[in-house]
């Protein structure tokens, strides 16, 4: 900026950022806000009463409303100066500058004694162009998109504000893939280099953008911004000492200012996908008040002022709260950095800290202190410190060529591009430099403007330490040396230590914080980083990390960034662990010498006890030795232990029979155990071996594991054989009747019911779909329900079955309990700790057998689920996963049984006809059967069994026992459906290398107790029934349904006269009845029973 009359006089102004400027002694000086507190804080001659002015100084501070850390430091250390030098009051004007103005900021130097200030608010000014608003509340963004893309002339723009770089990419992808290519939208994100955000708007009419697009761009052809009203906030919880990225609404100033991107070059239109009134945030929260303020804390403490946030708090517009400003201070402490209570001092080591330049953390300043002072590496540090503090993200990693990466991690391969770079530029003359051909030249040009910023860090920081007496020499030391450059890192990020879960027996590619705390403190490796690696490979031990990123839209789990391999030998700092044991791992710890030899081993650098009243190894000490040995006794309780599936029944019993024959045809298919084998290894790192031996007809299991691991191991196939000698005949994986459309005579009906059926098996189902059911304007409980049952058939392979397809697939059938619609939550009733829904909820759950072929991973479907702001408990059985799932949900909750694919064959019996359709992935208009029912005698097909549910009736297929009359009654009293005839019973068809199967009939059975009453009442009470047993016999069943119906024909109204009648036999005429059936020799019509 020059005079308009003498375009060669001196420049009027200038500028200044971090590491660059120009005409810095201009008259006008434009500056980033981080700059002016920096100057503000340090430079105590920035303004003095001696400060020679025509007239004043002008400090002019826009964008208030966004109320940065660093804006607030500002104005706290401007209202100072006005405080306490009254001087300087008539030689400094202060202009603030904001769409919308808390009360805090005028009212703090409305309190400053003979300070005018003037608020002056501009008139309500239009737009160039009118701006239209439209309200869709809760729609999805990408159909709206679509909507409005149609609309558009030729060159519109259509700019989406969303709540996180994440979601801008996966809006991206998606606009795209839905399409079919027909709609691209461009990302508009922070990290993108100014010629890319460019060249995306030039050429682009789609975008998607976080905050940056608010202000920073220009659109030449808006015409439409879809604005979903959600930022994400950085905020800081004392108590766990974690940042979490929230996603929160945003201020009535962020609104505004996404509202005037339009009718600048043409009429706009405001599409607000929110339902909350802006009018009721107008103002962000201050940042101050929920940021970790460790880093401002010791600026200040360093600072001429020599005083914290407990003195600056007084001239802040918002003051942080007390606790937090406390806990800020006793971290200082912590650290050995500031003295013990009451001392306000630096100690030497805060001392030497301060005297660094600043690196942008306290951390970093950390790291780079230890690589001068003991490990030789300052140049490394100071060139690492350089890049990392332009990064926020790990995008950049992507764009690193192969051969700079390092097998060490993310920090080596920083490193290597820098020095690559900084090698380049210190062989040639600084004039004859040119970062662009460099970068062009080594595969660089994606992270040119990282790297640029990078530079001039470096370049500044260099510069610092050439003035520095103490450092000028250590700080042009290299080595290259990874363990020096980690020992340097693990001096300021000692707290970010991670051990993989894989070594300490837990999941596999999950990682934990190695500290003293009892917290699972769960994390996973940033799959951007160079340490990333795929299932198939063992994940690295231990790594240091930099960044650990937690966020409400991750479920549970924090997210790694920037990491370090390093050896559990470099790290130093004190912990204790306590490693849980049982008695018995107690005594392998005592009996084979193993506690012993460990101590000698590791007791001359850590404290180590087996404390009997914890149950528990206490290892405390250096906490990289304490990993190895702590993996060291982990490693040593592993034992191979030895099992057989045994029949312990009582031999010849029917008991015995069933189980004995269920275990052959277990042991032609070991298969099964596959999907528990998996879950075991990799939840738990435990190895099973199934080996099953035909000849010998024995079942032999090998664990390797610790003894509280085998003892669960050992729980859950006592389990199994339970359920297989319940079990009349062990079902084949791929049994039952496969899906199948309707008949034609009656489709057209139940296209409904197809539409539905597609909801939750068609695998191309898009994500829109799935937001809409989850999220969108008219989801409800039941398509919420959909969602998740798609995600366990078609990401999980599960297969879906029970009342769901029933109740809402078929029947489209729902119903609340009229006592409790205002409190859904109350629908929760838990018996031995597992939750059920109340019996008037239809649809209740969600029942779903787990895939034979594959592990399931019980983490990634919490994780899918959680995609769609769906919440999920997990309660684990020998046998199945409960979820409860949407437990606060306004829509209600519901329950979800996982079962087991080795357990789900041994469920051969079906109770009512309408419980026995399933579904399965891409078969988008099929009903398939779990029980085959449609053979002779019972002939039950698919139509008849959808009709009986549209009529609400139902058959039973199981005798009647007290678990069975439960469900009955909850069908019939409660859901008012109507019983059809009497039960009768149905049992599958034995292995064909049987020709019989029989069926104990419980004694709880309706049809148990006619019998036995029948029986008394005709023979006589001296009658002792020991058991009763159902024959299952198709040839016989055959047979008999053939006679029948040859008889009839004789009869007359073809009534075949059909009885119940008992035939007395013993020993070898028993086997014959089940086998051959009667013998019709001995029948006699005076018999002394029959009827």
């Amino acid at each position: 900026m020059t005079t308009v009359k003498d375009p060669f006089s001196q420049k009027l102004a200038g500028w200044a950022v971090s590491g660059s400027e120009y005409n810095q002694n201009g008259k006008v000086l434009y500056l980033t806000d981080g700059l002016l507190k920096e100057r503000l804080l340090y430079d105590e001659n920035f303004i003095t009463k001696d400060t020679k002015l025509n007239k004043s100084i002008v400090f002019f501070v826009d964008e208030v409303h966004e109320r940065s850390v660093n804006i607030d430091h500002c104005l706290a250390l401007l209202a100072r100066i006005l405080t306490l030098n009254s001087d300087l009051k008539s030689k400094i004007k202060l202009i603030i500058s904001s769409a919308t103005l808390d009360t805090s900021v005028p009212k703090l130097f409305r309190q400053i004694p003979q300070i005018r200030f003037a608020k002056f608010e501009m008139p309500q000014m239009h737009t160039l162009y009118p701006v239209t608003k439209c309200a869709r509340p809760n729609a999805n963004i990408l159909n709206i998109v679509q909507e409005f893309y149609q609309e558009r002339s030729r060159y519109d723009q259509i700019l989406c504000f969303v709540s996180s770089v994440k979601e801008v990419n996966e809006c991206c992808s998606l606009l795209k893939k839905i399409t079919g290519g027909a709609i691209t939208a461009y990302p508009l994100v922070q990290s993108q280099q100014a010629s890319v955000q460019q060249e995306y708007i030039d050429k682009g009419s789609v975008f998607f953008s976080t905050t940056v697009a608010e202000t920073s761009l220009t659109f030449p052809q808006l015409k439409y911004v879809i604005d979903t009203g959600l930022i994400n906030v950085p905020v800081y919880d004392s108590n766990s000492k974690r940042t979490v990225l929230r996603v929160v609404r945003a201020a009535e100033s962020t609104i505004k200012q996404r509202l005037g991107r339009l009718g600048r070059t043409q009429p706009g239109t405001y599409i607000s996908l929110y339902d909350f009134k802006v009018e009721d945030k107008q103002y962000p929260t201050p940042q101050i008040c929920q940021s970790d303020l460790v880093n401002i804390e010791f600026s200040l403490r360093k600072s001429p002022l020599q005083k914290g946030l407990n003195y600056m708090k007084d001239f802040l517009p918002d003051k942080p709260s007390q606790p937090l400003i406390d806990h800020t201070v006793q971290q200082l402490r912590d650290l050995g950095i500031l003295g013990k209570a009451p001392s306000e001092a630096l100690t030497q080591h805060g001392i030497a800290l301060a005297k660094l330049p600043d690196f942008g953390s306290l951390a970093m300043s950390k790291c780079v202190l230890a690589s001068l002072q003991n490990y030789n590496c300052g140049r490394d540090m100071i060139s690492l410190s350089s890049i990392l503090s332009v990064l926020n993200t790990t995008v950049v990693l992507k764009g690193i060529p192969q051969h700079f990466k390092s097998s060490d991690g993310d920090f080596m391969t920083l490193l290597n591009v820098m020095d690559q770079i900084l090698l380049v530029k210190q062989s040639v003359p600084s004039k004859d430099f040119r970062l662009e051909r460099v970068c062009k030249a080594k595969g660089l040009t994606g992270i040119q403007h990282i790297l640029k910023q990078a530079l001039r860090r470096q370049t500044n920081l260099e510069k610092a330490f050439n003035l520095s007496v103490d450092y000028r020499t250590k700080a042009q030391i290299k080595s290259n040396d990874w363990e020096l450059i980690a020992k340097s890192l693990l001096a300021g990020y000692s707290s970010n230590v991670f051990a993989s879960m894989k070594e300490l027996q837990d999941r596999s590619q999950l990682y934990i914080r190695y500290n003293n705390s009892a917290d699972n403190d769960i994390a996973e490796l940033d799959s951007q980083s160079v340490l990333a690696r795929t299932t198939t490979k063992d994940p690295p031990s231990f790594v240091l990390v930099r960044d650990i990123r937690y966020s409400t839209s991750v479920r549970s789990k924090a997210l790694l960034s920037f990491v370090g391999e390093i050896k559990p030998e470099w790290v130093e700092y004190g912990i204790t662990r306590q490693l849980k044991l049982t008695s018995e791992e107690e005594n392998r710890l005592n009996s084979n010498n193993i506690f012993q030899n460990a101590l000698a081993k590791f007791s001359h650098r850590i404290s180590m006890l087996l404390n009997n009243t914890a149950k528990a190894a206490i290892l405390s000490g250096p906490a990289g030795t304490v990993f190895t040995s702590e993996l060291h006794l982990r490693q040593n309780m592993v034992e191979e232990f030895h099992f057989q599936l045994e029949n312990k029944n009582t031999p010849k019993s029917t008991q015995y029979t069933n189980l004995a024959r269920n275990l052959e045809s277990v042991m032609k298919m070991p298969q099964i155990f596959r999907p528990m084998q998996w879950r075991w290894q990799n939840q738990k790192q435990v190895i099973i071996t199934v080996n099953c031996n035909t000849s010998t007809k024995t079942c032999d299991i090998t664990v390797n594991a610790r003894n509280s691991e085998y003892q669960n191991v050992k729980k859950e196939f006592d389990s199994f054989l339970r359920w297989l000698q319940d079990c009349a005949v062990i079902r084949h994986p791929n049994s039952g009747v496969s899906p199948r459309v309707f008949r034609p005579q009656v489709r057209s009906k139940y296209l409904d019911i197809e539409e539905r059926i597609a909801h939750i098996t068609d695998s191309k189902r898009t994500p829109i779909d799935l937001y809409n059911g989850a999220k969108g304007t008219q989801a409800t409980r039941e398509t919420r329900m959909e969602v998740v049952a798609w995600i366990a058939v078609c990401i999980f392979s599960c297969k879906l079955e029970g009342g769901f397809v029933r109740d809402w697939v078929v029947g489209n059938y729902t119903a609340r309990p009229q006592n409790l619609l205002g409190n859904p939550k109350a629908w929760i009733s838990y018996t031995n700790s597992i939750p059920y829904i109340d019996k008037e909820v239809v649809p209740a759950d969600l029942d779903c057998h787990l895939p034979t072929h594959a592990y399931f991973d019980i983490e990634k479907f919490h994780d899918e689920l959680y995609k769609y702001d769906i919440t999920c408990k997990v309660f684990r059985q020998d046998w199945r996963y409960v979820l409860l799932i949407d437990e606060d949900a306004p829509t209600g909750p519901f329950t979800m049984d996982l079962i087991e694919p080795h357990v789900a064959l041994t469920h051969d019996r079906i109770d009512f006809d309408v419980n026995n359709l399933s579904l399965e992935k891409d078969y988008t208009h099929e009903l398939g059967m779990r029980v085959d029912i449609q053979q002779r005698p019972y002939l039950i097909e698919l139509e008849a069994i959808v009709d009986n549910i549209k009529n609400k009736r139902f058959q039973i297929l199981r005798p009647i026992d007290d678990l069975v009359q439960i469900r009955v009654d909850k069908m019939t009293k409660i859901r008012q459906w109507t019983q059809l005839g009497q039960p009768f019973s149905v049992v599958p068809s034995p292995n064909p290398k049987y020709s019989a199967v029989l069926v104990p009939l419980p004694r709880s059975t309706n049809l148990y107790q006619d019998i036995e009453t029948d029986m008394k009442k005709k023979i006589g009470n001296s009658v002792q029934i020991v058991s009763i047993e159902q024959v299952k016999n198709p040839l016989l069943e055959d047979a008999y349904e053939s006679m029948k119906k040859l008889i009839a024909k004789q009869c007359k109204s073809f009534n075949p006269n059909e009885l119940p009648l008992y035939h007395g036999t013993k020993g070898p005429g028993i086997d014959g009845i089940r086998d051959d059936g009667y013998d019709d020799r001995y029948f006699n019509e005076n018999g002394n029973w029959g009827e």
